[in-house]
């Protein structure tokens, strides 16, 4: 039989990769194998899927078995089927053993220190962000230098304004009025205890403040920066040989570890982490 027979039983296109094949072999076998498909033909597609995985993986391998059962000549049925049964059984155990390996290589060694790492120090600024949210908050004085008004539209369809300040600060809120730019320009500008992250501006005028909501910040979505930073922790708690661990893992080790140096060495709050929020 050509060899592009074996590929569409299989189906998928001749040149695809072995681990498409043994992808592609183990879906199909688990459906059409004969202890979990009662189907009278299941027997016989899951040989001939046996078939065409050893064919097309082992290249020096000679199909010693035809197409249909009427044209075998050198195997009885029971014998292509015990055949069948341990090459899908041979495929298993080493697709367990690659796991395993590769289960060990992520849970071993410096990886998974670094990992532990990144999970003790997520759980550090997690508990930091989520203390921000009731303390007390820092209130430094500065003035609008410029503004653009209604440049974007916030999360739920407001129009939003960009204000620069004179310490050189940008800062997107909605609402701006005139009081802001028009009758004074002098604020306070308030910002969360810890890590400084800024939560409003609070126009200084004569006779009443005025406050300003600060959008697209990392205090804003407290709740979303608390979770990412607990993936990490729930990835060595969850540890276990599957897909989602895998999925959790590289998160935690690519993801989750590059928001933490953004995190942490942007707005220096690595120093007023270290200064315990007071500078």
């Amino acid at each position: 039989m050509p060899k592009k027979k074996y590929y569409e039983i299989l189906g998928l296109t001749p040149g695809a990769s072995d681990r498409e094949v043994k992808k592609q072999f183990r879906k199909l076998a688990m459906k059409y194998h004969p202890d979990l498909n009662s189907d009278p033909n299941a027997g016989e597609l899951f040989i001939l899927l046996t078939e065409a995985y050893d064919v097309i993986l082992n290249k020096d391998f000679e199909p010693q078995i035809a197409i249909k059962p009427s044209e075998s000549t050198k195997k009885t049925q029971e014998e292509r089927m015990y055949t069948a049964r341990a090459r899908f059984q041979d495929q298993k155990e080493k697709e367990r053993l690659e796991t395993d390996q590769y289960f060990n290589i992520l849970t071993s060694g410096k990886r998974w220190f670094f990992l532990k790492s990144i999970a003790y120090v997520g759980c550090f600024l997690a508990l930091l962000t989520f203390a921000d949210l009731f303390l007390p908050h820092h209130y430094t004085k500065d003035e609008v230098t410029h503004y653009n008004r209604n440049v974007a539209n916030g999360p739920i369809g407001q129009s939003i304004s960009l204000v620069k300040t004179r310490k050189n600060d940008y800062y997107w809120i909605s609402n701006i009025s005139y009081d802001l730019y028009g009758i004074t320009r002098k604020l306070n500008v308030e910002s969360s205890w810890f890590l400084h992250n800024p939560v409003q501006l609070i126009s200084r005028g004569k006779v009443e403040n005025k406050s300003y909501l600060i959008h697209f910040t990392f205090y804003e979505g407290s709740v979303f920066v608390i979770v990412l930073l607990l993936i990490p922790l729930l990835t060595i708690w969850y540890k276990r040989k599957n897909v989602k661990f895998t999925i959790l893992y590289h998160l935690s080790f690519y993801l989750v570890s590059s928001f933490m140096l953004i995190y942490l060495f942007t707005e220096e709050r690595w120093a007023h982490i270290i200064t315990l929020g007071f500078l």
